[in-house]
């Protein structure tokens, strides 16, 4: 996969959070969650550091999201 690939998929993750509205909170996640974990890996199969530290950035802010804070 290419790198502006894997950026595609973490901005699908982030419009997909931005967009999703209070019925549609967890699905929405759950799916953006999809999204980060796919560029997560196709980043570090790649070697480019610094998608992975984006996607990694993304699901640290993602856990935090649906810890509550």
């Amino acid at each position: 996969m290419e790198p502006s690939e894997i950026f595609d998929l973490i901005v699908k993750a982030d419009e997909a959070l931005k967009y999703a509205t209070d019925e549609k909170a967890a699905p929405r996640r759950a799916r953006a969650r999809g999204f980060l974990d796919q560029a997560l890996t196709e980043a570090r199969a790649i070697g480019n550091d610094a998608l992975v530290a984006q996607a990694e950035q993304r699901l640290a802010d993602l856990d935090a999201l649906e810890g509550g804070g």
